[in-house]
């Protein structure tokens, strides 16, 4: 038993602790350093259950006592101590990764978003989501997954937010887009057609069309009415990471979250509400 990770040991036997049990066991996991020398009594008074409960933890957890359980806590704090000094020793070696090139890679698209982003732009393109009847969000192919991420997150916030399907019937949400609408496109090298197809429609019905995209003359930057700029990572094989992405997408978010403060909160509150009513996540 000794030479397993107390994390792993104790996630296989949480099912099967006590609500007291657990309480200690959480505790312990959130504050190893302090309960690897703290004293029985201690941990007891901090987490407000009786001593007799955190010995029953340790026999709970197949230790022979709970001074057992404390010296293989420490034990594996010295462990992890001595891997961080050795990771410490191999990081010259790691900045030549190429895992090291990808982050700094990111890193530096970043910094470029950040240095060339138009704070008024970015302030209209939140005033115009906020007052949208409804926001339908496209971006096909490599594109699919921040898009999905931007619709999920934004419809936490407000009502009738979309995502386009990338396989499915489009037709659909083009038919209910009006001059009060918003379509926020996500496009990227190589631009996928179909997601210009479904923007070019969407202007003709009259909506407002939002690009994230890496250049105004990129096929949907040519015809939206407010563009976002951002590159993406994009290696030799054509792949692209969305972290930039994501990121910029994450001001908006953020931004018609503190614009539109209290209608959120009642909405989160009310989300809350059916989760818990419904049995839907674990706490």
């Amino acid at each position: 038993m000794k030479q397993l990770i107390f994390e792993d040991l104790l996630k296989g036997k949480y099912d099967g602790l006590s609500p007291g049990q657990r309480k200690v066991a959480e505790y312990i996991l959130q504050n190893l350093e302090r309960c690897s020398y703290g004293t029985l009594a201690k941990i007891s008074r901090d987490t407000n259950v009786s001593e007799t409960t955190v010995i029953r933890l340790s026999y709970a957890l197949g230790y022979n006592s709970f001074s057992e359980m404390q010296n293989h806590i420490r034990e594996q704090i010295l462990e992890n101590n001595h891997q961080t000094e050795h990771d410490k020793d191999m990081e010259s070696t790691y900045e030549s990764n190429l895992f090291a090139q990808i982050l700094e890679n990111d890193i530096k698209i970043l910094k470029q978003t950040k240095n060339q982003l138009d704070l008024n732009n970015l302030e209209n393109v939140i005033s115009r989501i906020i007052e949208a009847d409804k926001v339908a969000v496209v971006g096909f192919r490599s594109s699919y997954s921040a898009a999905s991420w931007f619709a999920s997150t934004l419809g936490y916030l407000r009502d009738n937010v979309s995502l386009v399907p990338m396989n499915g019937d489009i037709f659909q949400t083009l038919l209910s887009m009006t001059e009060n609408s918003v379509v926020l496109a996500i496009s990227f090298p190589r631009y996928a057609k179909e997601t210009y197809k479904f923007v070019k429609s969407a202007k003709e019905q009259g909506a407002t069309i939002i690009s994230v995209t890496d250049n105004k003359l990129s096929p949907i930057g040519c015809i939206s009415d407010l563009t976002l700029i951002t590159n993406a990572n994009r290696d030799e094989t054509g792949y692209n990471s969305i972290s930039s992405v994501i990121s910029l997408l994450n001001l908006i978010v953020v931004g018609v979250r503190t614009k539109e403060n209290i209608q959120v909160k009642k909405r989160l509150q009310k989300l809350e509400e059916f989760y818990s009513n419904h049995d839907i996540l674990f706490e």
